[in-house]
């Protein structure tokens, strides 16, 4: 008798593990599929009375569609490969901006509409380069940019069906970069453009943001694990396309805004890195409208002072003088400008007394509330900023 008793009870706790592995994961068509004939009956029961979703997949244009299915609440949507003359199926995306893919492992749990990206191919004639900072060699050199040569440059693969582009190189924790075609960043594919960021549940990359009201695909990239990478670019440059609402487009200037729905950037990591472990040291400089006429002057009157690894910095200031601090990072002989700003958002919200002598702006800039002498201390540690005035 009590072994009877024992014996409904785990089959209790069974099905009851089991009912909650169907409320938390995506399961398949036969999830729950059981030998036992009355459970097999209660299961078609359940299935009668489940909740289903409509989901439909679109053409490109967004609006024609090209098949609908029905979804069981919980579980995933099958993929498919449409065709479309003298296209080629570039894959299913969750927006008709086609901002990113579609996930086929998410669990459909509502009506869900999928877009089908389709591209033509046409032969990519730029060439792509890595453009940043940092303290790893090649992004120290690129110094934003400035220096495009060998190390930088990616490699086209001799493909006549594909445009590929690829790189391997060091990258050292904090890195800060994107891919362009020229010094002035034209074309350029940033954050928005990384396939992953993370890769078996670890942060690689993360977005770091981007000057002005740049769109995320123009928002720079950053490092968050030293090691070796090999980067792959993949172009379809007949789906270019222009961020003509942007405030500063012009027809002069509209490579600065050019985006891609397809183009995709996917990552490798190779191992550590061969080229790190070299001494950094970082210096900081302010920056602003009236006392530098925001141009970047690296000089001992608009440098900080390193104390104990505590920087500090004491200059005149005029009231209403808009500013900010920058960085200079040098690694054995070489030096290039940070990636690291020191702004407004530094100092700490209870600091009554920093926040007295400083207004912020919306892009985080500091304003000095009156003239006179200032005193700036900085704690890389905390990324704390105090501010004395007088």
């Amino acid at each position: 008798m009590k072994r009877e008793v024992l014996k409904r009870y785990a089959t209790k706790v069974l099905v009851a593990v089991m009912g909650i592995s169907v409320l938390t994961g995506c399961q398949s068509k036969d999830a729950g599929t059981s030998a036992n004939p009355t459970e097999q009956s209660t299961d078609a029961t359940d299935e009668k009375t489940q909740t289903s979703h409509v989901v439909t997949f679109y053409d490109a244009d967004g609006k024609t569609t090209l098949e609908t299915k029905d979804v069981k609440d919980g579980e995933c949507v099958e993929e498919y490969v449409p065709e479309k003359e003298g296209y080629t199926f570039a894959g299913w995306f969750a927006t008709p901006q086609m901002s990113h893919k579609f996930d086929f492992s998410t669990a459909i749990t509502q009506d869900t509409d999928i877009f089908a990206g389709f591209v033509s191919y046409q032969e990519d004639t730029r060439t792509f380069a890595i453009v940043g900072s940092g303290t790893s060699p090649v992004l120290m050199e690129s110094n934003w940019g400035a220096v495009i040569g060998n190390a930088q440059t990616m490699v086209k693969e001799d493909n006549p069906d594909a445009n590929v582009y690829t790189i391997t190189l060091d990258l050292e924790s904090g890195d800060e970069f994107q891919f362009a075609i020229n010094s002035s960043w034209n074309d350029q594919r940033g954050s928005g453009y990384l396939s992953a960021f993370s890769k078996d549940g670890e942060e690689y990359f993360k977005n770091s943001g981007s000057l002005g009201d740049a769109s995320t695909k123009r928002a720079n990239i950053e490092c968050l694990i030293s090691g070796n990478y090999t980067f792959t670019l993949t172009t379809y440059p007949g789906e270019d396309t222009y961020e003509e609402d942007a405030a500063d487009y012009s027809e002069d200037n509209k490579e600065a805004f050019n985006i891609n729905a397809y183009d995709t950037i996917d990552w490798t990591y190779n191992g550590e890195s061969e080229s790190g472990g070299e001494k950094k040291q970082t210096n900081y400089y302010i920056k602003g409208a009236k006392i530098t006429n925001w141009e970047d002057v690296y000089t001992d009157e608009t440098k900080f002072v390193e104390k104990d690894g505590i920087y500090s910095l004491t200059v005149e200031l005029e009231e209403g003088d808009e500013f900010m601090f920058t960085s200079m990072v040098s690694v054995g002989d070489r030096e290039s400008v940070g990636t690291e700003y020191i702004r407004y958002t530094n100092i700490a919200e209870n600091d009554s007394d920093s926040l007295a002598c400083v207004t912020g702006t919306d892009s985080a800039n500091l304003v000095a509330s009156k003239a006179g002498s200032y005193t700036f201390t900085y704690d890389p540690s905390t990324q704390i900023l105090t501010v004395e005035c007088k």
